[in-house]
Formats: C-alpha cells, structure tokens, sequence
C-alpha cells in the first residue's frame, strides 16, 4: 500500500532517538519540520525545516501552523507541555507522546502492562526533575495529551532505549568495556534479565503508527525472546579482539562498597531498590501491533562504530577502571578467605 506522505511536526528531536525518528520519516518520503530552542548541532540537511522557540513561553513560531501529525520527544513537564498543546490542538489530526515505563507506580510485579496504576507526585506543584519524580512528571503529561488529544492520541511508554548516538551510556559501558578485554566486573546473576529497544526500531515502529493513526497507550521494550545479561556479554565478546575475563560479583558485596547500581553498572538494578519489574515489562501489545527488533548482535556492531567515531570523550556512565580493578582485587580475596575457611 502506498503511503500518502504526511507533514510531521517533531517536538524536540535534536538528539538520540529524535535523529533516528527524522531519517525514518524520510526513508518514508515524510516532510519533517522541528520545534525547539536552537541550542544543539544537527546532522539534518536543508529538507528538515527548523522552528525556534521555547515550550516554556515562546511558542511563536508555532502559530498559524497545520501538520498531519506530531511528535512530541521532549515533554517532561505537565505545565509546559500544556502550553503547547493549547496551539496544537487544532493543528494536526494525530499526536504521539513519547513517555516512559517510568511511569508506573513501582515494579514490585513481573509483567506490568499498560493498565498497571501510575505514579504520583507528592506534591504536584513540583517541577523539579529527579530520579523520584520523572515517571510522575512523566504520567501528568499524558494526561494533558489525553485530554487535548482525546481521540487521536498515540501515547508511546519505551524501556530502555539504546543504540546509536545514545548521550546515556547505559548501555554503551558494556560492549565497549569487554572490547577492552582483561577482567571485567560484572554485577548480580548471569541469569538477570534484560529488556532494551533498538533506538532505530523504536523510531520504525513509531513512524508506521503515526502513518496508520494509531491511538491508545503502548509500552515498547524488547528484545522479541528474553536476553540474559550472561546472554549479553557473550555478544559482546563476539565482536572484541582482545580476551576477556568475565568477574560475576555478587551485590551484596557491591553495595557494601558503595558501587552504585545503573550508573556505575548499568543494567544492574539492586534488590534494594525492590524493582523487579522494570526490566520485565509486557510489551506485547506493541508486538501485536507491529513492533520488531533487530537482533542484539547488530545493535552492539553499529553502537561500538558509532563509540569509535565520538572520540576520547568522558563517558556518562560505568565503573571507573582503577575503582573495578581493586573492587575485583578485594572480591577475589573475599573468595579465596572464604573457600579456605571450608577447610
């Protein structure tokens, strides 16, 4: 079936999954135009029709305006994302809000799907992003799509999202870090599961639902068959030159050294936290809806070009090298007391 081509707004766009969105849609002989504040380099050629402005009051450029569709990426707060959709309620027939699997109330349950209950905010008044408030931000922003957009609301809620240009390094830390080979410290169980989407997958899907004017709320996370963090680094070594030694530390032990889950060791969320669910989310939904992932082999070949192309910079997460190699010297001593008090 041929597709009509469509005029698409993208609010936000600059960075991660936002690039990724604007080549699908050309791919698809979509027109792109962005919306925001002018403050980062992009790779778009002349075909992409930048808009300047701030959702937080200057909305000028927005005015008077008609698209086919909206795609809003940079929506965190319920008061600024008003702002906005009081313009653009009459200015396209499809919106799609890209949210998060933050949303939800907790993750103590495996299998949380899209009616799970949603968080709160104390006091909803408050605007200040934390680690404690996203998702409830987050969720207030839905709500204000819902009831601007009400019958022709897309309301997407992904995983974790990685590939590349990824600012995060959630992800990154560990295929780089096992293509430097030598001992690796590794958190938790090799039976841990994983969930993670493609940012390109994320962003083929999206395009098809906005073609077809898809509406209601869905979580995106894969992989299509469950991953195991074990699974993961044997992936990773798949594509190293160097030999490395993988180091299965138990958490205990980590959290007794202040080794900080997610962001010194990503994809390692402690017990302490009591989140379960969070890398167990059912995305089936968006499966049956279309949703496909590439395998994880190809995810970790174009993230680690893409590594190598961003230079010697500072990475925004993992475990400092000095740090691990006397966690794993403390680590391998523990186990040689152990095994020598059996005796």
């Amino acid at each position: 079936m041929k597709i009509i081509a469509l005029k698409i707004l993208i609010l936000g766009g600059t960075s991660f999954l936002g690039p990724h969105l604007v080549e699908e849609l050309h791919e698809h002989g979509h027109e792109v135009t962005l919306f925001n504040r002018g403050t980062h380099n992009t790779p778009f050629s002349s075909a992409v029709e930048q808009l300047h402005g701030d959702r937080d009051g200057n909305l000028q450029s927005l005015l008077d305006r008609r698209w086919d569709a909206i795609i809003d990426t940079s929506g965190h707060l319920p008061r600024v994302v008003e702002n906005s959709s009081k313009i653009l309620a009459a200015a396209t027939s499809h919106y799609t809000f890209i949210s998060t699997i933050g949303v939800y109330e907790n993750f103590h349950k495996i299998g949380i799907d899209e009616t799970y209950s949603l968080a709160k905010l104390e006091d909803e008044k408050n605007e200040e992003i934390t680690e404690k408030t996203y998702g409830a931000l987050k969720a207030l922003c839905e709500d204000v799509i819902r009831r601007y957009f009400p019958s022709k609301s897309l309301i997407i809620r992904p995983g974790l999202i990685v590939g590349p240009l990824d600012p995060t390094d959630r992800f990154t830390y560990w295929p780089v870090r096992i293509a430097e080979g030598g001992d690796v410290l590794v958190p938790g169980k090799p039976t841990q599961n994983l969930q993670l989407i493609d940012a390109r997958d994320l962003a083929k899907w999206i395009v098809v639902m906005v073609e077809q004017k898809a509406t209601g709320t869905y979580n995106a996370t894969g992989p299509a068959t469950s991953l195991t963090f074990d699974q993961l680094l044997r992936e990773c070594q798949k594509f190293s030159k160097k030999n490395s030694t993988i180091h299965w530390v138990d958490e205990d032990f980590l959290i007794q050294h202040d080794v900080k889950d997610w962001v010194e060791l990503p994809l390692w969320l402690s017990s302490v936290r009591n989140m379960p669910g969070f890398l167990n989310i059912n995305a089936q939904k968006a499966v049956q809806a279309g949703l496909t992932f590439r395998p994880i082999a190809s995810t970790i070949s174009s993230l680690l070009e893409w590594n190598s192309s961003r230079g010697n910079i500072a990475k925004q997460a993992g475990l400092d090298r000095e740090k691990e190699k006397k966690l794993l010297q403390l680590w391998k001593s523990k186990k040689t007391n152990t095994s020598n008090d059996k005796f």
